[in-house]
């Protein structure tokens, strides 16, 4: 039986296939807060364990890392014809990777700039909370 949204009536995807679902892809979304305004900036992205890593430049998302700020980052599939999809949050700390064996760990994993520059900061998204949800309409008319 699945786990129902009682509010949305959305599926509610436990944290393990949220991992997975991560692993799926290589593009996200952080959300940061700058200047108190809420902005979201995509990054390409990998998977460390049970952490996010990505690069960048010095700017917005090196800031929030430096500053060890509370972000969101979010990824998700949908598909526009059948009205199916899902989505993943994870809410924790940026931190940038600093000390000679971290970095040479991230600097070691399959994560390669998208975006012109060097981008030679990595940063760290440990995660407090993960939560997903999916919605495909082709199971209203099947029960539970």
């Amino acid at each position: 039986m699945k786990l129902r949204d009682t509010r949305t009536g959305m599926e509610v995807v436990p944290a393990d296939e949220c991992w997975r679902l991560l692993g799926t892809k290589a593009i996200g979304r952080v959300g940061v807060v700058i200047a108190d305004r809420p902005i979201v900036l995509p990054v390409n992205y990998v998977l460390d364990g049970e952490a996010v890593v990505f690069r960048t430049d010095p700017g917005t998302k090196l800031d929030a890392a430096v500053r060890g700020q509370f972000v969101a980052f979010e990824v998700d599939d949908a598909d526009l014809v059948y009205h199916t999809g899902w989505s993943v949050l994870v809410t924790g700390v940026a931190e940038e990777i600093t000390g000679s064996d971290a970095l040479a760990r991230a600097k070691a994993l399959p994560l390669e700039p998208w975006a012109a520059g060097p981008k030679a900061h990595h940063v760290r998204i440990t995660p407090v909370t993960i939560s997903g949800r999916r919605i495909d309409r082709r199971d209203d008319a099947e029960p539970d």
